[in-house]
């Protein structure tokens, strides 16, 4: 086949599907939206990873980029799913799967799809007009109702054209459903990280010497921090260490939270709290070895529409893991299916620190968890087994004339 996957975020682990896909001989066509800056990505230089079947692109938009500025988003992500649909158009594709893509972009590029002939595969990783109202709540208020509900209806409507669904949990698929998907169209598929890209490193190492942490106890956070991630938490961890004065915590990220983190930052006393941008991705197991702990987070109002996908590098890292996530959210599943380490609710600072007090003082439990961490990840990122069930998606939407498959199958 000629496969388009088109990730907004450029993402490692999609990187990696890409990478497998084209490996099977599929022409595959990986791009993703270079000017966003916010979020970390993966290998994105190599082109071709060793097939000639691939390509990997970061694609411009003709104006500024601001996440959080909602004058100027949405032009930007028009802009962009129209720069997604003009590769749809001389590609020709056969399928397009599609992630972590602005509903209004999206609309773009479903339409472009069809109407070229390709079959679209709709990849959930959010629920996005959650997440705008989660959003547009804090910063409109009772205005936020009508945007929401706008979004709310486009989503809907998105899901149900689709050829075909590919959520990250359980409870996505039972949203997408109950929105009107049809349950032999839509899968379950839980996201992972590459195995061969971030492995368990020690702790004394290049990046940990660079940073003055290979010889201190550190907690670290990686990756995109807003304000759904509640870096109050973070700073309120930050503030104990530093009265303590045995420890320090690393915050890689960028994001509405990580800028509100920054203006906070001098209250901390002492070098106790470290901000950093993203780190080269090849050097990602360097960093996340330097950590003894490494912290996700998610608001207790984000846990229907968002999952961390954060914690599977973690897990892959081999470290104890200390997230602060509503129960109910998938995440807190994961684990404590892997047994990787301490879960607390988000709306108690006391119970993250005191979290994070006990695996300080606990090196045997550290220990556990960061082993079986990584067997967790071993025994459950396999992309050999991963790229197989896209392909059964892809073979399950009607215009793919092959074997379907049962309509109650879901992959997890």
């Amino acid at each position: 086949m000629r496969i388009l996957i088109n990730e907004f975020c450029g993402h490692a682990f999609q990187i990696e599907l890409s990478r497998e896909l084209a490996s099977r001989g599929h022409t595959v066509l990986h791009v993703y939206f270079a000017d966003n800056h916010s979020t970390p990505k993966g290998d994105v230089e190599d082109g071709e990873g060793g097939s000639g079947n691939l390509t990997i692109e970061g694609l411009h938009v003709p104006m500024a980029f601001s996440k959080h500025s909602l004058r100027t988003r949405r032009k930007a992500d028009v802009a962009y799913g129209q720069a997604v649909a003009a590769r749809v158009a001389e590609f020709k594709p056969d399928t397009v799967i599609s992630a972590n893509m602005p509903l209004d972009a999206q609309r773009i590029l479903q339409a472009a799809s069809h109407r070229h002939g390709a079959r679209f595969i709709f990849w959930l990783q959010d629920v996005y007009s959650s997440a705008i109202r989660f959003v547009l709540q804090r910063k409109l208020g009772p205005l936020a109702g009508v945007a929401a509900s706008y979004y709310e209806w486009m989503e809907r409507g998105l899901l149900r054209k689709s050829d075909g669904v590919v959520c990250i949990s359980p409870g996505f698929r039972k949203i997408a459903t109950d929105w009107g998907v049809k349950p032999e169209r839509c899968f379950v598929i839980e996201n992972w990280a590459p195995l061969d890209e971030v492995v368990p490193t020690p702790k004394n190492n290049p990046w940990a010497r660079e940073h003055g942490v290979d010889k201190r106890f550190c907690f670290m956070y990686s990756g995109t921090l807003g304000m759904k991630h509640r870096p109050e938490l973070l700073l309120a961890l930050a503030n104990h260490l530093a009265a303590k004065g045995d420890a320090r915590l690393v915050v890689i990220a960028a994001g509405a939270g990580a800028d509100w983190l920054a203006t906070q930052a001098a209250s901390v006393p002492g070098d106790t709290l470290t901000l950093l941008p993203f780190q080269p991705y090849k050097r990602l197991s360097q960093v996340m070895g330097s950590a003894d702990a490494l912290i996700a987070l998610l608001d207790s109002e984000a846990g229907a529409f968002a999952v961390p996908s954060k914690i599977l590098s973690y897990l892959c890292a081999g470290r104890a893991l200390l997230v602060a996530a509503p129960r109910e959210n998938h995440v807190v599943e994961v684990i404590e299916r892997a047994y990787a380490g301490l879960t607390v609710s988000p709306d108690s600072v006391d119970d993250f620190v005191m979290a994070a007090e006990k695996l300080m003082n606990n090196e045997a439990l550290r220990a556990r968890f960061a082993v079986d961490a990584r067997a967790y990840a071993e025994r459950s990122f396999d992309i050999v087994r991963t790229a197989d069930r896209f392909l059964a998606v892809a073979a399950s939407c009607p215009t793919y004339d092959e074997p379907t498959l049962e309509a109650s199958e879901s992959f997890s």
